[in-house]
């Protein structure tokens, strides 16, 4: 018997991996995206016939955009599986439906705040509105969002409600100074040399003082918050139940709280502020992932708070160096010669290029980190995807779709990504650069000297890791120790 049950589980993990994540049937004319994600040809089309002309091509699952269409072929692999399972569907019994795909519709990607609520991959109901990618997910769409820990909220909430009115960009911190909401960008206006704390910190401080201060009330809001989680457990297990208010009103912590209401405490400024704090947070606000922001090349970032609140030292990876490349002890310094190593063999090492990444790999959220180049007269620095080719011609730095770096050459600055130059106005020998990398927000912020000299911007929530290029015979590129 345990061995049928296993039997019957395998098929089942079979079954979920030849479905179409848009139609939840096995695949007809399964198909490939470059980031590696399957769909139905029909589906796929539709989705994209459904957006804007100048949108681009995304990808439903990962949403990744292609400027360009990319060319759809077929994948034989998954064709040929979803046959075989076809064809021995009747061995174990399964049901194994074949749709002729009439049925998909997939809508129109709508815009942050309309009251539509359903899912822009497949058109079922939505479940949860993803905050850094604006876009509603029924439940089984939510999974690449939650892998990523996305902030999710209803899908009723507005996206604009959780942003600075002033710059629209997420609020994530709090000023005690003079107790307001504020968005990374604020700190480097009136609040510069203010004491600013993350959003969360904030938080638990501010509940811990009103709860000292009038511990009934906390209680009587437990009380009521744990009741509404048993009304919730008992309305999912019994759906279109009619009188969940009737019975929340008769609930005698709420009704207590009715004939007292909170407006009659004496609040102080701070207990305001953390109803603010509260009424932000309702749909338990953790880790909200920073925006966009339409020309962020003309807002001055404070590096120091950059450094702050999202400062990494990065190590370097010595089984990815080149073999004209030393890596020092402390795997932070990389230094050109030209005498190779005896390094062993690796899948990841650069074989043409004298280039080396770090052990650090981001795919979410925001990071910082600076690189020393007063000891190289010819190098680039950067990013890449994890996924770039490690060798032959193709993988140098910048010379790729995979890549984005600054190029040094003596005093002459450009900015390089996929074979493109861009020349940038950088004053003076510059020593150290400065590398700001939103995830969510798609955007990768190069400093020199506290000014922001190019904005990158790309699909960076796929792992992507810090990156070093050295030209020059004996020339180093350092990884500075950031401390917070």
């Amino acid at each position: 018997m345990a061995s049928s049950s296993s039997s019957y589980s395998d098929i089942g993990v079979i079954l979920n991996e030849l479905t179409c994540p848009v139609c939840f049937e096995l695949y007809k004319e399964p198909i490939c995206l470059p980031c590696g994600h399957s769909f139905c040809r029909l589906c796929l089309e539709t989705s994209w016939e459904n957006r804007e002309a100048d949108a681009g091509y995304v990808c439903p699952n990962c949403r990744e955009v292609f400027p360009q269409k990319p060319k759809l072929m077929k994948n034989m692999i998954i064709a040929n599986l979803v046959e075989n399972v076809k064809l021995k569907k009747g061995k174990f019994g399964l049901e194994v439906r074949d749709t002729e795909h009439g049925d998909v519709n997939v809508k129109e990607r709508m815009k942050s705040g309309d009251s539509e609520s359903f899912c822009e991959v497949c058109n079922r109901e939505a479940a949860k509105r993803c905050v850094p990618c604006e876009i509603l997910c029924c439940a089984k769409h939510l999974k690449p969002h939650q892998q990523k820990r996305h902030k999710l909220v209803d899908p009723g909430v507005k996206i604009e409600e959780l942003r600075c009115i002033e710059h629209g960009k997420p609020i994530q911190l709090y000023c005690k100074d003079d107790g307001s909401l504020m968005c990374v960008t604020c700190t480097g206006g009136q609040h510069r040399d203010h004491d600013v704390v993350a959003l969360e910190i904030a938080h638990a401080e501010l509940k811990d003082v009103l709860a000292a201060k009038y511990p009934h009330v906390s209680e009587s809001m437990e009380s009521v918050a744990s009741q509404l989680r048993h009304v919730q457990e008992e309305e999912a297990q019994a759906e279109g139940s009619k009188d969940l208010l009737k019975r929340l009103e008769t609930m005698s912590d709420f009704k207590s709280m009715k004939r007292t209401p909170l407006p009659v405490l004496d609040f102080t400024k701070e207990e305001k502020n953390l109803d603010g704090l509260i009424t932000l947070n309702k749909n338990f606000l953790e880790k909200i992932q920073k925006g966009s922001l339409e020309h962020p090349e003309k807002v001055e970032l404070d590096q120091n708070n950059l450094r702050r609140f999202y400062g990494r030292s990065p190590s370097l990876d010595p089984n990815s160096a080149h073999r004209e490349i030393t890596i020092s002890g402390d795997l932070r310094t990389a230094t050109r010669t030209w005498t190779e190593n005896q390094y062993p063999e690796h899948p990841d090492r650069f074989d043409v290029h004298p280039q080396v990444v770090s052990r650090d790999c981001f795919s979410s959220g925001r990071h910082y980190w600076e690189v020393d180049v007063r000891s190289s007269r010819w190098c680039q620095i950067g990013i890449c995807l994890n996924s770039m080719g490690r060798k032959g011609a193709e993988s140098g730095l910048g010379g790729n779709p995979e890549s984005w770096c600054l190029y040094k050459s003596n005093n002459d600055f450009s900015a390089y990504h996929n074979k493109q130059r861009t020349s940038l106005s950088v004053p003076g020998d510059h020593e150290r650069f400065g590398f700001f990398l939103d995830c969510e927000a798609g955007e990768l912020t190069c400093f020199g000297d506290s000014r922001v000299l190019h904005v990158f911007r790309g699909n960076f929530m796929v792992p992507v890791r810090p990156a070093i290029r050295v030209w020059d015979g004996r020339g180093s590129v350092h990884f500075v120790h950031l401390v917070k």
